[in-house]
C-alpha cells in the first residue's frame, strides 16, 4: 500500500542546489498540524470545499504496538486545524486514505481489519455536518484507496478486493444519496487488478486508475472510465518502463484530465509519471524529476485545464531520505516547487495528497519523522 521538522538553511541550499532553474516561485510553507498521542500520525489525503473548509485524513498509531491503527481526521476552519473524532471499526486496524467534500458533506474511506477473521472490509464515513458516521458498505471485504464526490448524492469511491482465488480485483462503489452499492469494473490484468485513484467529472464521466498485472510482467498502469452506464478500460501509453503505476487522477473537465504516478525498470531509480487524458485519449508529459535519485508522484490537484499540482517524494542524494517532491504544471512544462522538509534532521518528509482551493490556496498533506515517531505535515502555498 502506498504509504506516505521546519527546514533548516542547510537543506534549503541544497534542494537550490538540486534542481537550480527548475523552482516554481510560489511559497510553501508548514503548517502547525495536531497530532494524536506520541505515536505515528499520518495524513494520507485532504480536501477543500472552501477556503475555511478543509478536510485531510489518514491513520494514527495510538500506543507502542505499531500494528493498531486508527482513523485520523484534521479540519481546518480558516483559522486553524484540529483533531474531529472519528469512529473505528476494528479493535485491530483502521485507516482512511481519501476524503472528499461537497456543499459541506465530507465523505472518508479506506479499510478496517475485521478482528475474527483478520480480513480487510472497506470502510466509508460520512460527516453529517455535526459528526463523523460509518457507512453501510456492499463489499464483504476489499480496500477502497479514493472517492471523489460530484455531489452529496453522488459519490465514487475505487480500491480493489481479494477474490476467492487470491487475485486482486478492481472494486468501484457508487452513493446513490441512500445507499452504496458495488459498480462492476473490468479486470484486464490476468493475474491482478487494482485502482487507487478516483476523479468524477460529471455524472457521465468518472476516471478511475490504478495498476495492472501479467503472468510475467511487466506490471503496467490501469485507466477506466465509466460513460454513464458502465466502466471501460481506456489506453494508456507505454513509458518504456518496465513497471508503471498510477496512484492519483484529477481534472476539472475531460479536456484535460491528468493522472500521476511512477514508472521503473529495477535498473534505474524510479521516476515521477504524469499522464495527460484529453477527450478520452491518453499521452504522456513530460514530469520533473530530480536527477539520479528515486521520484514519485502520490497525490494530484487541478485548478483549470491548464494548471495542476502534483505532490509525493524523492530520495535526496546527499542523506538518502525522503524529501517531499511539489511539482506544478498543466499544459506547460512541469517544474518543482520549493517545499520544506521538517523531518530532514532524523529521517524523512513525504506527501501524499493535495486539495487546490484557488491558484493562491493550494495544500498539501503527509508525514515526516519526529523524533520518536511520525508526525503529521501540512503545507500551505500562497504566492
Amino acid at each position: 500500500m502506498k504509504n506516505l521538522k521546519n527546514t533548516s538553511i542547510a537543506v534549503f541550499i541544497l534542494a537550490l542546489a538540486l534542481v537550480g532553474k527548475s523552482m516554481a516561485s510560489d511559497v510553501w510553507t508548514q503548517v502547525t498540524s495536531p497530532d494524536i498521542g506520541s505515536s505515528d500520525n499520518v495524513l494520507h489525503s485532504v480536501a477543500a470545499n472552501s477556503a475555511s473548509d478543509i478536510w485531510a485524513v489518514g491513520h494514527f498509531v495510538p500506543d507502542s504496538n505499531p500494528n493498531i491503527t486508527q482513523t485520523l481526521v484534521n479540519h481546518f476552519d480558516g483559522t486553524a486545524w484540529s483533531v474531529v473524532p472519528s469512529p473505528n471499526v476494528g479493535t485491530l486496524a483502521n485507516a482512511f486514505y481519501s476524503v472528499t467534500v461537497k456543499s459541506g458533506k465530507a465523505f472518508a474511506v479506506g479499510y478496517f481489519l475485521d478482528d475474527a477473521t483478520f480480513t480487510p472490509r472497506a470502510l466509508i464515513e460520512a460527516w453529517d455536518g455535526t459528526q463523523w458516521n460509518v457507512v453501510s458498505s456492499p463489499t464483504a471485504k476489499g480496500v477502497l484507496f479514493s472517492v471523489s464526490a460530484l455531489s452529496p448524492s453522488d459519490v465514487w469511491a475505487a480500491g480493489f478486493l481479494i477474490d476467492s482465488s487470491g487475485k486482486s480485483r478492481t472494486l468501484t462503489e457508487h452513493f446513490n444519496g441512500t445507499s452504496w452499492s458495488v459498480v462492476a469494473s473490468p479486470n484486464p490484468g490476468s493475474t491482478g487488478n487494482q485502482l487507487y485513484g478516483v476523479k468524477a467529472i460529471s455524472a457521465s464521466s468518472v476516471w478511475a486508475v490504478g495498476e495492472r498485472l501479467g503472468t510475467s510482467g511487466p506490471d503496467r498502469a490501469l485507466i477506466e472510465h465509466w460513460n454513464g452506464s458502465s466502466w471501460s478500460v481506456v489506453s494508456s501509453p507505454s513509458d518504456g518502463a518496465s513497471t508503471t503505476g498510477l496512484y492519483a487522477v484529477s481534472g476539472v473537465s475531460d479536456d484535460d484530465v491528468r493522472a500521476g504516478g511512477d514508472a521503473q525498470d529495477f535498473v534505474n531509480p524510479p521516476l515521477a509519471l504524469l499522464e495527460d487524458g484529453q477527450s478520452g485519449s491518453w499521452s504522456l508529459q513530460t514530469a520533473f524529476n530530480v536527477s539520479g535519485t528515486e521520484n514519485h508522484i502520490n497525490g494530484i490537484a487541478s485548478l483549470s485545464n491548464d494548471v495542476a499540482w502534483a505532490v509525493g517524494q524523492f530520495t535526496d542524494p546527499s542523506s538518502g531520505n525522503a524529501f517531499t517532491l511539489i511539482e506544478r504544471g498543466g499544459d506547460s512544462a512541469w517544474v518543482q516547487e520549493t517545499s520544506p522538509n521538517p523531518g530532514a534532521a532524523n529521517g524523512d518528509s513525504k506527501l501524499g495528497g493535495v486539495a487546490v482551493v484557488s491558484s493562491s490556496d493550494v495544500w498539501a498533506v503527509g508525514q515526516f519523522d519526529g523524533v520518536n515517531a511520525a508526525q503529521t505535515l501540512i503545507l500551505h502555498c500562497c504566492k
